[in-house]
């Protein structure tokens, strides 16, 4: 496992290099209105790398070889991970043709759980709305509508 973690490590790092550096030359870093498209992505991956460094000293400075356990988690882990994965790729195959609100608000249906029927809607409906009008009103991000007409009427 010790060397498992060394080279997860190195992988990050170099993931976050390349970030880095994709970001500082291709995009534009900061513009006259404030941070460009390259602001963020640089310093994620500066954060990502920061954190990789941590990880590599954490994990080498254990002594000797850790217990050696299961690679994997156990296998209602592996469901729960592959359901949000399957999940976010739905999301973004449909975002187009349901809109934002519609496909975040069938989203956070799927992935929130242990809750009441009623608090799970009422917080789906919150986020997919709230964002919605944060992003399009405050931001003037503009995220997608409905593709579909007689959802499109309804202001979805």
């Amino acid at each position: 496992m010790h060397r498992k973690h060394q080279i997860a490590a190195y992988c990050f790092l170099a993931l976050s290099a390349y970030l880095m550096w994709e970001s500082w030359n291709n995009m534009e870093y900061y513009t006259p209105l404030g941070p460009g498209a390259g602001f963020f992505p640089f310093w994620l991956g500066a954060l990502m790398g920061g954190l990789g460094i941590v990880w590599l000293v954490q994990v080498s400075r254990r002594s000797g070889h850790s217990e050696e356990g299961p690679s994997l988690p156990p296998r209602g882990g592996v469901v729960r991970i592959l359901s949000i994965s399957v999940s976010v790729a739905v999301v973004s195959a449909v975002m187009e043709l349901l809109g934002c609100q519609l496909t975040m608000f069938l989203f956070m249906l799927m992935i929130l759980g242990r809750q009441t029927i009623w608090t799970t809607l009422i917080i789906a409906l919150v986020c997919s709305v709230g964002v919605y009008h944060v992003f399009g009103r405050y931001l003037d991000v503009q995220l997608p509508a409905a593709s579909l007409a007689f959802l499109a009427r309804l202001g979805l």
